[in-house]
């Protein structure tokens, strides 16, 4: 093969692999403040319930993307751990292994669309708990998929509300 030939292959083959390996995040968009990236997102989240917190994302092509949360507990609540996961019916899912909490240092990948965290430490009212994850995005695309942060409460407080609730209820018979 000629110098010219491979010249010109290695000019238009590469690329295009090295294109196909690569992803591209096209598009973020959260109901709380986020900056991103081609390779990944930040996300800063206050959450004042103990609802979850949803993100939407969208990304093309086949790629890993970094998810970073910084999550502050505005709730009255103690968290003694958070699960995160992603809607199965979506292509996307977590990457095995990857996921990282300042705190909550016992990390269960539950299935490839759940990770749990907890222990050993707890997460108390207006402390700050930031969570990494890596999402694999499948080879065409793009796909739009959601991230959900469900923090978990821990046992006593739940149990204070059910006997709060059954009192009201009571009172109210």
């Amino acid at each position: 093969m000629s110098k010219c030939k491979v010249l010109l292959v290695s000019m238009v083959v590469l690329p295009l692999f090295s294109g196909m390996a690569h992803g591209m995040l096209v598009s973020f968009v959260a109901d709380t403040p986020a900056t991103w990236t081609p390779s990944g997102a930040v996300i800063q989240q206050e959450l004042t319930s103990p609802a979850p917190a949803t993100v939407t994302i969208t990304a093309e092509s086949h790629s890993i993307f970094s998810i970073s949360s910084t999550t502050t507990n505005n709730t009255a609540f103690t968290w003694t751990a958070c699960l995160l996961t992603l809607d199965p019916a979506e292509a996307a899912t977590f990457v095995s292994g990857s996921g990282q909490s300042t705190d909550f240092h016992t990390v269960t990948d539950i299935d490839a669309w759940t990770i749990r965290f907890d222990a050993p430490f707890e997460v108390p009212p207006l402390e700050v708990v930031t969570f990494e994850v890596q999402i694999d995005i499948p080879d065409s695309g793009p796909y739009t998929f959601t991230l959900t942060q469900t923090p978990i409460p821990e046992p006593a407080t739940i149990a204070l509300l059910g006997l709060g609730t059954l009192a009201l209820f009571i009172r109210r018979s």
